[in-house]
């Protein structure tokens, strides 16, 4: 399960079912216009610094557009959850951007939910943006408020809290990344990595025709420049497009495929340069004539290339794009752009140094570190988690410190239990000093007005 907004984002208009697979998708209609503004707002600051006024509004237009889109889920035609209450699901698949798909499981009467966890880094930023000023008009708090009111109400009133209620009706998580890639950190066994999910191993690449025309042109190599399904590129300044072009134009000798969803001026000049609106990218990635790619350093691109074996120019955009960017330099497979100092040389300069034996060398040494994994059973990971979902006794796999009280969670018991501790040793010392001194001072010990 996705909600609206995620599939809003990385829908191409290109994904392909497979057989047996059956789609189901709510229409979300908003009523305040600002709010579908408010993502082309987001889209823009992308390319851009960003002040803190923007960074704000954009951050409050995406709770409500969560909040709607959640209660207008939730409110959808009842028939419909009665047909998927009579399939009898035994689990459901989730992503937790919030947590209105497990509102939307339990209205379906799905008691085990696998969630797809955001990554390390994602929590990172998470953690930030939670204490940054945006706190001060508590997002977070204030979305699973909202939502946890809808969810009352269209599935009942007694129902627990969705926060609370997380923590036992989901018994395992896929975390989106590769553990190769990740820091190193004890995970509780519920905890696994999905970034085999995206490998296609032993599968020969198919191309359609015209993209194969254009990948088989007597050239260098191919560099594929495409800044992911998030980041809209009918956004990207003028100053920006024109720096990559010329950059690619002093690149004559290699094919160029730039995903751009808007023309070029100035880009026909260039026989080697072709832009097109959508690509096969993990295809492209494994054919034997790819040399680089220039991306976002978004994770899904960085792990694309990893598992490929091919060097990377990124430029990242926001969120956690520049540590994954950092991440790839530190590897020694990448170099990094700054989207706020770009010119024709910097962009060119970055690519000619990534097309150096050197960075090649080292995508191949993490690719080969990736594919050296324990398990060579495909979707081990996923799996193990949905077998860990339907266990009799899924509890037994969690922490128990999930399930802490208040008390317990802030250590308020244990300081209680010191600082009483110490009172008492104060109050044994004034009166092993009371006995010794008794004839000589009349002084009261504080232990007596306990």
């Amino acid at each position: 399960m996705w909600t609206q907004m995620e599939m809003a984002m990385l829908d191409t208009g290109n994904n392909k079912l497979p057989e047996g697979v059956t789609e189901y998708r709510i229409p979300i209609h908003f009523t305040d216009t600002l709010k579908t503004e408010g993502l082309k707002v987001f889209q823009s600051m992308m390319f851009e610094s960003g002040d803190a006024h923007d960074l704000w509004w954009t951050g409050q237009e995406f709770k409500d557009m969560r909040v709607e889109a959640c209660e207008q889920m939730l409110k959808h035609d009842e028939s419909v959850y009665e047909e998927f209450r009579k399939e009898g699901f035994d689990v459901a698949i989730a992503h937790f951007h919030d947590l209105c798909p497990l509102a939307i499981a339990k209205k379906m009467n799905v008691k085990r939910v696998a969630g797809f966890a955001q990554s390390f880094m994602d929590r990172v930023q998470n953690t930030l943006w939670h204490l940054s000023l945006l706190d001060f008009v508590n997002l977070p708090q204030n979305l699973l408020i909202d939502e946890n009111i809808f969810y009352r109400e269209f599935v009942g009133p007694d129902e627990e809290d969705l926060w609370d209620s997380a923590k036992t009706t989901v018994p395992s998580l896929l975390i989106n990344g590769d553990r190769m890639l990740d820091f190193p950190r004890p995970l509780p066994l519920h905890i696994a990595f999905s970034g085999e999910l995206g490998v296609r191993k032993g599968k020969k690449v198919i191309m359609e025709k015209w993209l194969e025309e254009i990948i088989e042109k007597p050239s260098d190599g191919l560099i594929v420049f495409s800044l992911g399904t998030v980041s809209n590129t009918t956004n990207m300044p003028s100053q920006m497009i024109n720096s990559f072009l010329g950059a690619f134009g002093k690149l004559s000798t290699y094919t160029i495929l730039w995903r751009m969803e808007k023309s070029v001026a100035g880009a026909e000049k260039y026989d080697n340069l072709h832009l097109v609106k959508w690509l096969p990218q993990k295809d492209i990635m494994r054919h034997p004539k790819m040399k680089l790619m220039i991306a976002h350093g978004g994770y899904n691109s960085f792990l694309e290339a990893a598992q490929a074996g091919i060097p990377a120019v990124l430029m990242p955009l926001f969120a956690d794009q520049k540590i994954n960017s950092k991440r790839a330099q530190r590897y020694g497979m990448a170099t990094v752009l700054n989207k706020l100092d770009l010119t024709v040389e910097k962009v060119y300069g970055a690519v000619k140094e990534a097309l150096k034996p050197q960075y090649s060398e080292n995508a191949k040494k993490l690719s080969a570190m990736l594919s050296d994994q324990v398990s060579t059973e495909p979707y081990s990971a996923l799996r193990y988690s949905l077998k860990l979902a339907t266990s009799p006794k899924p509890s037994l796999f969690t922490l128990k410190s999930q399930h802490l009280s208040f008390l317990e969670f802030h250590n308020l018991d244990i300081f209680s239990f010191v600082l009483l501790a110490k009172k008492k040793k104060k109050c044994s010392s004034e009166r092993d000093s009371l006995d010794v001194f008794r004839n000589h001072s009349t002084k009261k010990s504080s232990c007596f007005e306990l």
